[in-house]
């Protein structure tokens, strides 16, 4: 097994090409199309987006449970930090994770 190509994650990078909001009208839902990503090293799919609701949020679907977050994560209280690529500051306590995009081969 390789080891993948990675980047440090931007916001811009995760940003889910076929997202929803809230206030369109759908008449047909189509599965967000993620990306994929290491969280702190952890193998996932993650996106930027509203996902069908009404607020941008980020979402991390992890491909086995973290044991951390489990088998999904998802805030609406999320920043990238530009000073320091690839980090992501989220919640109320300022917890940190770090987000390396997967290039594609």
């Amino acid at each position: 097994m390789s080891i993948p190509s990675t980047k440090p994650a931007t916001e811009q990078d995760l940003f889910v090409e076929n997202d929803t909001h809230g206030f369109e009208e759908k008449t047909e839902i189509e599965a967000p199309k993620m990306h994929n990503v290491l969280v702190d090293g952890w193998p996932a799919k993650a996106g930027v987006g509203s996902f069908g609701a009404f607020s941008t949020r980020i979402v991390i679907k992890f491909d086995s449970p973290h044991p951390e977050y489990g088998e999904e994560f998802a805030t609406k209280h999320f920043m990238f930090d530009e000073s320091q690529p690839g980090l992501v500051r989220w919640g109320h306590d300022n917890a940190t994770m770090r987000i390396q995009k997967i290039l594609e081969q």
